[in-house]
Order: structure tokens, then sequence, then C-alpha cells
């Protein structure tokens, strides 16, 4: 009885950690990818084009990150269910 308390809790906190980094990860996916499309345009001289290009990569990447949690979810709460 104790261990499943304690287990109840880790997956608790397991889930609380991957929720709150996913604003995290969205926001530093979109930021890299700016960054790099900011310094690829100084270096190449062809400001705002890459700028662009490198947001919209990393708002797709933003995007796939949710997706993978979805995901992830999805494939707990069925094992969830399963065991019971």
């Amino acid at each position: 009885m104790v261990k499943s308390v304690s287990n109840g809790k880790k997956e608790i906190v397991k889930s609380l950690i991957s929720y709150s980094s996913l604003g995290l990860e969205m926001g530093l996916s979109v930021a890299i990818g700016i960054g790099i499309g900011y310094f690829l345009d100084r270096y190449f001289k062809t400001y705002p084009y890459l700028t662009i290009i490198f947001m919209l990569f990393g708002i797709v990447a933003a995007f796939r990150s949710i997706y993978m949690l979805m995901k992830k979810v999805e494939r707990d709460d069925g094992s969830r269910d399963d065991n019971k």
C-alpha cells in the first residue's frame, strides 16, 4: 500500500516536470530558430528572409514537442487503463 502511494506521487511529479518543461522547450525552440536565422542573415546579408524561415522552423519544432507530449500522455493513459 505504501509503495503504491509513493509510486503515484512519483508519477505525478514526473508529469508535472514534463508539462512545465514544455513551455521552456517551446520558447527556446523559437528563440534558437530566430537567433540562427538572424546570424545567417547578417552573414549572407539577406535580412529578414532567413530570420523568418528559421523562426518558422522553430515554431514547427515547438508544435512537434507538443504533439510528442500529447502522444506520450495518450500512451501512458492507455497503459494505466489496461493495468486497472
